[in-house]
């Protein structure tokens, strides 16, 4: 990805964020994720962004539909 890019989840399939400890984020699903600088951000639906690469990383966990 380049500076700004940002990818979407593929038609039919939905995701959500846990934190490295397994347990759950009440944000929404995920609406894109977008690359600043060395970091991957995820946006979810409630507008809030969470950093899915690097320290203190969050995972994204796909639902299928």
């Amino acid at each position: 990805m380049a500076d700004e890019e940002i990818a979407q989840p593929e038609p039919d399939v939905a995701y959500e964020l846990r934190r490295i400890d397994g347990s759950g984020i009440e944000a929404g699903f995920v609406e894109f994720v977008v690359r600043r600088g060395d970091v991957i951000f995820a946006r979810t639906t409630v507008g809030e962004e969470f950093a899915v690469t690097g320290q203190n990383a969050h995972i994204l966990v796909p639902l299928g539909f």
